[in-house]
């Protein structure tokens, strides 16, 4: 028994020696590769530089890693001829086919690593490898492939980059969302296969949201059509379509505000968006929307009817000084005084804090200016 522990504490003493011995060549190394690329850097610096600048000379290429790092740091703030221009010389440089055999490499770190190379240089070159990329059985370089494709591929490969946009958006919703931010950057059209109606519903809720952020106008007729969807993407839709400022689709948002069967976030996204979109037309679906019984559609309908200019403003001081339950019930939940003080300009009794809730509702758009200026203009 004694011989057994003694074998297992020199085997132990052994395999702590080892891991100590490999730690330590570790850093050796890691620092002897610091310290050159610190002396071989401002060396490639200059080169690239010079290069850009106009220079015949190429770059030394025996310090690849070197290069690879300056190149891709200052890639990223290059535009137009000088950006094309470092492209071109990675590309004959041997940099791009590197990164494109080590898309096909067996260990998934070194597959990433060459997928994000790809996508920071960006060259049409890699398009039939970054096209294969998109088969990985990693769903990082998976969605990396496809976001580089959405910026550097041509109208074929689309189809190919929204499926694995909409397959991915599940499993990995950042990254999934990263791709369809590239599509509506890059390629706005392609934002309709995954809007429309049989799309998967995370993928075309991260759609409307691209859609709406970037104020792409086309896509207006697509957002008006998903108000009839479920509610989630009817409010993503009802903002989008304020935020775009799309007035033909004034009537559907009213539909939609005083639809009681349908749910209150998807109604106050609705009434909201009528603020926005400044439609007078509006103004008596978001009268009605002030007795809701609802909280988030009366905070909804004021924030509305304050962005309506003097007319919105007007209905909003008579809703306040009728002592409506709704109104009332609303300023008292901010904590600062009755709004039917918003409608007593005749007793100046109104104070700049005491009707700010009913501007503050869900668009944020009150301020204690325009609950003034309601106190100045009695209906």
């Amino acid at each position: 028994m004694t011989g057994v522990l003694t074998h297992l504490v020199t085997w132990l003493a052994v395999a702590i020696g080892l891991t100590v011995a490999l730690d330590v060549a570790t850093r050796v190394v890691v620092r002897r590769r610091d310290l050159r690329e610190r002396r071989l850097r401002p060396r490639a610096e200059l080169a690239i530089a010079e290069y850009l600048a106009g220079s015949a000379a190429m770059p030394d290429m025996r310090e690849r890693s070197v290069v690879l790092e300056v190149a891709i740091e200052a890639i990223y703030d290059l535009r137009g001829s000088e950006r094309a221009r470092l492209v071109e010389l990675l590309e004959q440089g041997g940099y791009v086919a590197d990164a494109m055999s080590g898309l096909r490499a067996r260990r998934r770190v070194r597959r990433l690593r060459a997928a994000e190379t790809l996508a920071a240089i960006g060259s049409p070159a890699a398009v039939p490898a970054l096209l294969a990329g998109l088969e990985d059985s990693d769903v990082d370089v998976r969605t990396t492939c496809a976001r580089t494709l959405a910026e550097v591929g041509g109208d074929d490969v689309i189809g190919s980059v929204v499926t694995v946009a909409e397959r991915d958006m599940v499993t990995a919703p950042g990254a999934a969302a990263a791709v369809v931010l590239a599509l509506g950057t890059a390629r706005p059209p392609a934002l309709a296969h995954l809007i429309r109606h049989g799309a998967a519903p995370e993928a075309r809720a991260v759609a409307i949201a691209v859609a709406s952020e970037l104020r792409l106008s086309e896509h207006a007729p697509l957002l008006q059509a998903c108000l009839a969807d479920r509610d989630d993407l009817a409010a993503a839709a009802a903002r989008g379509l304020g935020m775009i400022g799309e007035i033909r689709s004034a009537g559907a948002l009213m539909a939609l505000a005083g639809d009681e069967d349908r749910g209150p976030a998807a109604r106050a996204a609705a009434v909201t968006a009528l603020g926005a979109l400044g439609d007078l037309s509006a103004l008596p679906v978001l009268e009605d929307q002030l007795c809701a019984q609802d909280w988030s559609l009366r905070a909804a309908a004021a924030g509305a009817l304050s962005r309506l200019g003097e007319r919105g403003l007007a209905e909003l001081s008579g809703a306040a000084g009728s002592g409506g339950s709704g109104l009332a019930e609303l300023s008292g939940s901010g904590g600062s005084g009755s709004a039917a003080s918003a409608g007593s300009g005749s007793s100046g009794s109104g104070s700049s804090g005491s009707a700010a809730p009913a501007g503050s509702g869900s668009s944020g758009s009150g301020s204690s200016g325009t609950a003034s200026a309601g106190a100045a203009r009695p209906p």
